[in-house]
């Protein structure tokens, strides 16, 4: 699910607008999963000040909207792999009344991997991103089921065993709480694996 430019919502106040309605149907569906067990993340897109996606039509602020910005849901910022911030991904905050404090992590992107678009392309944007902190996460999962941890608290867990690249501990609007870290993430979510 994306909207890359604030045209393609409904107005302020009306009850089919998504950016930032707590109400709207898609984001009560994304409330709905978490509580029934399920890890959530979306990326938090491309619309980044440096050098966003054309499809933001130049709109580089209040970008992170709708599902990427609930709260229930880890958004996921994009990092090269020498640990800068890639200047698409896209900077928050989120929306109010959703969660402002978005993104909340970074994973890299922007590596030779898939070759899917030809060989040495590099795998870019936050959707490369996204999955590598799904995956760190499934790979938690394997030996710790929501049962034992749900899903709002091995997203803390999440948050707070990320790595800053730089700059004080704690949110910033480029990588959020940091740079996911499979190791770190392992040993806090559970120390006995």
């Amino acid at each position: 699910w994306g909207m890359f430019h604030h045209s393609w919502d409904f107005a302020a106040g009306h009850p089919g607008r998504y950016a930032d309605n707590p109400n709207h149907p898609f984001n009560l569906i994304v409330g709905s999963l978490a509580q029934s067990g399920a890890d959530i993340l979306f990326a938090a897109g491309n619309c980044g000040t440096d050098c966003p996606d054309g499809r933001c039509q130049g709109v580089t602020t209040d970008v992170i909207t709708g599902a990427n910005s609930h709260p229930n849901v880890l958004s996921v910022a994009g990092v090269d792999v020498n640990r800068d911030r890639v200047g698409y991904s896209s900077k928050g905050p989120g929306q109010a009344p959703l969660a402002a404090e978005k993104p909340d992590i970074a994973a890299y992107t922007h590596f030779n991997g898939s070759n899917a678009f030809g060989v040495g392309s590099a795998d870019g944007g936050t959707s490369t991103a996204c999955p590598v902190a799904a995956g760190c996460i499934a790979a938690v999962r394997t030996s710790l089921p929501p049962s034992m941890m749900s899903p709002a608290d091995l997203a803390q867990v999440v948050r707070d065993s990320a790595v800053k690249p730089s700059g004080p501990s704690g949110w910033d609007n480029e990588t959020g709480f940091g740079i996911i870290s499979p190791t770190d993430l392992a040993n806090q979510a559970n120390p006995i694996v």
